[in-house]
């Protein structure tokens, strides 16, 4: 996957994206992007490595947008010297401490007990012309890292949800409440576990986690997250929710999960990000609920209701994929590399 995709003309731009890995942000934005770009005549497309970046795979392309990844300082500025633009898509990475500090006192402590740390990415990111943002909180964080913020919701990862989705057509003796995310963010559905308890003892709900390891909660159904058989798994549940705490990391978070659960016309119950609560309409196309209260009150209405499961769940799944398509999502980085390349 290292060589151009396409043949290519000397007018074509040449997108590399990368680095190669087998993770979902790399399927999601650099293999899947990427084919569908190369349906444009005007750009070319690839793939390159890492560990170790490699330079003269990475000067074949004019511009390279790095997946949460980048090479070393040394390599970033040759590969400015030559003219190549560099574009970094942040995903869920994390740049340095101090910069996501909101305290100021404890901002200019991080800054100082890091300064040597902080001093050398610093470098390597001011090396960047864009970086690809999904959460307006980002835009003041990667703008104070010395990076141009240009805002890129995610796209949809669920393609064939888009015509297989839940479609709310039967009564359910048993509704399927559904979460999925990894290990690590199991822990940020702790104050809401006795509600889920409590929706499966007194309406008779399933719970399922769909996650890379099994919990120990005994009343949750565990599932292996699989990206093969996920929309599969989607279309038949019936109530997604995302929970999350108040730290700094996690006011950061983008919608991608939520959206995924929006387009298989799910209605989704989460406790929103700034970026959720750009793509959810609450009470239209989703339920934004701040309290365990208020999210048990917001999901005993959704078991009671067919009716209301299905009103919300397809204004979702309409809203999201009228606006956050894979293809809609390639415009607007053809639109962000062309500003960056046109007027060479």
């Amino acid at each position: 996957m290292n060589c151009l995709l396409v043949e290519t003309n000397s007018e074509s731009i040449k997108v590399g994206f990368g680095p190669i890995t087998h993770m979902n942000s790399f399927h999601q934005s650099g293999e899947k992007v990427s084919a569908v770009m190369a349906q444009d005549s005007r750009f070319a497309t690839g793939h390159f490595k890492g560990e170790p970046f490699n330079l003269e795979e990475l000067q074949q392309f004019d511009v390279l947008i790095f997946i949460k990844y980048y090479p070393s300082h040394e390599i970033l500025r040759e590969l400015k010297r030559q003219g190549k633009k560099l574009i970094l898509d942040y995903q869920d990475m994390f740049l340095y401490p101090s910069v996501y500090e909101l305290n100021p006192f404890k901002k200019v402590l991080k800054r100082i007990y890091y300064f040597t740390h902080e001093t050398k990415i610093r470098r390597q990111l001011a090396l960047f012309d864009l970086c690809f943002v999904a959460s307006p909180v980002l835009d003041h964080i990667v703008a104070e890292a010395g990076i141009k913020p240009f805002f890129l919701q995610r796209q949809l990862y669920n393609d064939s949800n888009e015509f297989k989705f839940q479609e709310h057509d039967r009564p359910k003796d048993a509704p399927i409440i559904y979460w999925t995310g990894v290990t690590a963010n199991q822990t940020q559905n702790a104050p809401i576990l006795p509600i889920l308890k409590r929706l499966k003892e007194q309406y008779g709900c399933r719970i399922v986690f769909s996650s890379d390891s099994i919990g120990t909660e005994n009343f949750i159904e565990y599932r292996l997250w699989d990206r093969n058989t996920w929309e599969d798994e989607l279309a038949e549940v019936d109530i997604a929710f995302r929970w999350r705490d108040t730290s700094n990391m996690q006011r950061c978070k983008d919608a991608n999960k939520v959206m995924a659960y929006m387009g298989a016309a799910l209605p989704v119950v989460i406790y929103p990000t700034e970026s959720e609560k750009l793509v959810v309409k609450d009470g239209d196309t989703g339920f934004f609920t701040y309290t365990p209260e208020q999210f048990e009150k917001t999901m005993i209405n959704l078991v009671k209701s067919l009716e209301l499961r299905k009103k919300n769940g397809l204004a979702a799944h309409q809203d999201v994929w009228s606006q956050y398509s894979l293809k809609h999502h390639v415009e607007e980085i053809k639109r962000a590399i062309l500003l960056l390349t046109v007027d060479e």
